[in-house]
């Protein structure tokens, strides 16, 4: 806080006139100058604490985990007070107070941990009977406990969940590093603008901040059950009914209807309402209200809430947000986005994997296209499936064009002089391989970002599949709906590979590699909430239930790595 000290100079003026019988004129007068002395903001050198008082801070705030990082902060910035400057208590903790004040917006239910003494001290230092004039008890405990609140506030809001837990949670991709002590100098040196909320963040984390705000709005909104109605399953346009008009009010709640002109009536409006609301949760645009959409539209806005939290807790483990391009697959949207220059450029289908064999969040670079690919099958479905099909049927291998191969010269074996049966519950010694062609599992092309977990991009015979809503199908790898158009585009630069030569390689049967003028990255994500282009928050299902087994985090104190705390000191 600024204090200015006025120094007002009173200035007695005296004025002798010297007067004489005998002389006609007076003398003439200058009249004296009078100095100008402006308010004067005085400066008192930063005040500096030691590690002694930083351990008696942390003696009587003995539940606070922030020790070890009090004292390294301090030490390197020779014990100088960070929040205090030469002229008082800086605007910049009023406006971090007020960032921990509102940490529910940020979809925290924690509080700071001793807040309250915080925000007593600081309304004492900032009122007028008290003046600054250098370190004293008050300003050296509000300077400890600012710090260590924002050390905490960093980590749990800008850093999110510990990474062990984020792991255990099967999250894989690379976690941003964030320094706590060197953020806050930076935002120090910034000014109070810099303590805006979602720094440090991916843009996506403002838009569902945003979206939590709408939804936590509604959280008390009576919410009960609707149906088609008695011996229906659906309702479309021209039904009148009850059901109806419990749709669009709704939707109107919802902001997928605008008004609500024909109460009861499913009009050309709630029609185009219904496609809107199925559009934002990945639903079969058909403006029929059945079945999914029932399932969809009598989810709580508490929950939907919730569920914008969890992905909001996401977003604080994603890295810095990705510059140049890359590509992006979001597992529960079953779409690909692929960016240039940090912009879209195109989106496709994808297939991805099963409940059973779920597809791993992680990223990596994506480095080779291989075009004719032989498909290398993986041992676990060897063992569970293919051997069980040759003991049953012999001519299983030749019927799928398969190979048995040795794994060390890769020379091809034949499957007759196997003894299946004898691997029905051992180790098959042996690799099996799909030949290039129409018929391979991987189509005419994958795309290789080599990994531990041997997941990768590629085509596939069964284009059917692409058709459906929920595309959960595969082993774990991604199946492309468009898998020559990403073959082309990554290929665009390279003038050994035109669009002409890039369609006979691909389909030209003879396995063949071609390595990447430079990686690109790849993220493999989990988002079942987010906002897109167009404004609209868009909601997916948990098809793998990890929204699930991540909401009892975002409840107080349910990681042991933070140092928020629910409840009061």
């Amino acid at each position: 806080m600024k204090h200015l000290l006025s120094f007002p100079i009173a200035i007695g003026i005296l004025l002798t006139i010297v007067s004489s019988c005998t002389h006609a004129d007076p003398a003439p007068v200058t009249p004296p100058v009078i100095p100008v002395v402006e308010d004067t903001l005085v400066s008192i050198p930063i005040p500096q604490t030691d590690s002694l008082e930083i351990a008696a801070f942390l003696r009587a705030h003995t539940d606070w985990s922030a020790g070890n990082d009090l004292q390294e902060y301090y030490g390197k910035r020779d014990f100088r007070f960070a929040w205090f400057n030469e002229y008082g208590l800086r605007e910049e903790a009023g406006f971090f107070l007020n960032l921990v004040q509102h940490i529910g917006e940020e979809g925290i239910s924690d509080t700071a941990k001793f807040f309250h003494e915080t925000e007593v001290l600081f309304t004492q230092l900032g009122g007028t009977d008290y003046a600054y004039v250098g370190k004293d008890s008050l300003n050296l405990q509000l300077e400890l406990l600012l710090t260590g609140q924002f050390f905490a506030y960093a980590d749990r809001v800008w850093n999110g969940l510990s990474e062990s837990t984020s792991r255990s949670l099967q999250w894989y991709i690379k976690r941003k590093q964030l320094t706590y002590g060197d953020l806050l100098d930076s935002l120090l040196v910034n000014g109070p603008s810099a303590f805006g909320a979602g720094i440090h963040m991916i843009a996506q984390y403002d838009l569902l901040r945003h979206a939590l705000e709408s939804y936590t709005a509604l959280g008390d909104t009576t919410w009960p059950l609707i149906s088609p109605g008695i011996d229906k399953t659906k309702l479309v346009l021209g039904d009148s009914s009850a059901e109806v008009l419990s749709i669009q009010e709704r939707l109107l709640v919802l902001g997928d209807l605008d008004s609500l002109e024909n109460p009861g009536v499913f009009d050309q409006a709630t029609d185009l309402a219904v496609r809107k609301f199925q559009y934002r949760h990945g639903l079969v645009e058909d403006g029929e209200a059945g079945k999914a959409f029932f399932g969809q539209i009598n989810i709580s806005p508490k929950d939907r809430a919730l569920q914008i939290r969890a992905n909001m807790e996401r977003c604080r483990w994603v890295p810095s947000e990705p510059q140049g391009d890359y590509i992006m697959v979001n597992i529960p949207e079953f779409k690909m986005h692929v960016y240039e220059h940090d912009s879209l450029v195109f989106s496709m289908n994808t297939i991805v994997g099963k409940t059973s064999s779920s597809t791993i969040i992680f990223n990596d670079e994506l480095e080779y296209i291989v075009f004719s690919p032989y498909w290398v099958v993986p041992s676990s479905i060897i063992q569970a499936e293919i051997v069980p099909a040759m003991i049953k049927d012999p001519a299983y291998l030749a019927r799928n064009h398969m190979e048995v191969y040795d794994l060390s010269s890769k020379e091809v074996i034949p499957s007759s002089g196997i003894h299946w049966a004898g691997y029905s519950g051992g180790k098959f010694p042996y690799g099996i391989r799909q030949r290039p062609g129409a018929f391979n599992s991987l189509g005419w092309v994958k795309f290789l970002f080599p990994n531990q977990y041997y997941i990768y991009f590629h085509d596939t015979p069964s284009r059917d599949l692409f058709n459906r809503n929920q595309r959960s199908f595969s082993h774990g790898c991604i199946r492309l709906a468009e898998p020559q158009k990403l073959a082309e585009y990554l290929l665009r630069n390279d003038s050994l590979w035109p669009v002409d030569r890039i369609d006979t390689v691909m389909h030209g049967g003879v396995e063949t590699y071609v390595k990447l003028p430079a990686p690109i990255p790849v993220f493999i994500a989990y988002f079942t909430a987010w906002v897109d282009e167009y404004g609209f928050v868009q909601f997916r299902q948990d098809i793998y239930d990890h929204d699930k087994a991540l909401k009892p985090y975002l409840e107080p104190a349910a990681d042991n790595k933070k140092i928020m705390a629910s409840g009061t000191e």
